[in-house]
Order: structure tokens, then sequence, then C-alpha cells
């Protein structure tokens, strides 16, 4: 179950200065951020952040901790400090092809919803969007190399 973590917008700027995600913000950016102290969640072992199917259309960035992106029981992936997950569902609004549950009893996210992105400047938006396209596109470029290599 999540929990807003409770920790001052100073330990929390201190968290985001560390993730590669926020690379290209301002210092100003990174505080405007880590002020909006609702959306930093933590979980502990065994909690499901997100669920297959649901209609849920929030992005996690990972600040701390490690997750499982789970397929049909059948974990996929381990994702770690400065990754997200949730992207697809808060890009095209469908249903959550995966589920995620937090590995370790201390992990904290920053929960992207479209409240938070109304919330934020348009520069902060952008930059928000500029990352998920780069990592999708590092994505993709992946699995397009694992296929060449198949062939």
């Amino acid at each position: 179950m999540a929990q807003a973590t409770g920790m001052a917008p100073e330990k929390l700027l201190e968290m985001i200065d560390k993730i590669p995600f926020f690379k290209a913000f301002s210092s100003y950016e990174k505080k405007r951020v880590a002020g909006n102290d609702t959306a930093f969640k933590s979980y502990r072992a065994g909690a499901k952040i997100i669920k297959e199917g649901d209609t849920d259309t929030s992005f996690f960035i990972i600040l701390a901790g490690t997750v499982s992106v789970v397929k049909q029981g059948a974990t996929i992936i381990n994702l770690g400090m400065g990754e997200f997950f949730g992207e697809m569902a808060f890009l095209t609004n469908e249903p959550r092809n995966t589920s995620v549950l937090a590995v370790d009893d201390a992990v904290v996210a920053l929960q992207v919803d479209q409240d938070l992105m109304k919330r934020l400047s348009a520069d902060i938006r952008e930059k928000i969007k500029d990352q998920i396209i780069e990592k999708l596109i590092e994505r993709l470029n992946k699995t397009t190399e694992r296929l060449r290599v198949r062939m």
C-alpha cells in the first residue's frame, strides 16, 4: 500500500538530484517538483504499485529501492533508482499491461499523474515528456538490436 513519504522537500530534492531523469532540469525546476510532496510515495516489499488491467494513468519514477515488473505472474525485469514505469498507460490512457511490485522495504517513487502535470509549469512538463520519449527510443533501439541478433 502506498503512503506519502512524509519526507521534507529538502530530502526529496536531494534524491531528485541523483536521478538522471532530472538531469536537464534547473535547480528551480527540481525544487518545484520536490515541493509537490503528496506526489512522492513510499512502498514496503510486496506492495503492488500498479496492477495489470487497471485503468490508472500515472507513471512512476523510482527515487530509491527496487521494483519488479510482472506479467501474468512472471517477472519480466527488475528496475531500480532512476528508472520509471507506467508511462504507456500515462501516454495512451489504456489499461495497464503489467503489474509492478515493490521488492525492497524502502521503495520511494514520484507518482506523476495528470493532476501533477497541471500544477507544473509548461517547461517542466516538456522536460518530463522529453525524458519519456528519450527512454522509449532507447528501449525501442534495444529491442530492435535484439531482434537483429536473432535473425
